[in-house]
């Protein structure tokens, strides 16, 4: 499997999205995070499984929150574009792409 990295915006809205999560509820964050680590694993695992996307980029949706992975594969790596909210701010992450 080939190693994931993260754009640095995308690991800031993680670890926001996080907080945010923990405030709501104990322990709600942490769902949230282990929602994206298991997004993460399955777009490593399937690479060309996400839906194709803008840019040459791919989305994985996020389980049971409404967010999605925005991602390209390169040779070596995923690169994380995003871990983007899915109503809010639609296609901001394409700067980043």
């Amino acid at each position: 499997m080939k190693p994931v990295k993260y754009h640095p915006e995308a690991r800031t809205e993680t670890i926001e999205s996080t907080l945010f999560y923990d405030s709501r509820q104990t322990g709600l964050g942490d769902r949230f995070l282990s929602a994206v680590k298991d997004a993460e694993f399955f777009v490593q695992s399937n690479p060309e499984a996400g839906s194709p996307s803008e840019e040459q980029t791919r989305m994985h949706r996020i389980k049971k929150f409404p967010f999605a992975l925005v991602y390209r594969e390169y040779s070596d790596h995923i690169f994380v574009i995003a871990v983007a909210h899915l109503s809010r701010r639609p296609r901001y992450w394409l700067e980043r792409a």
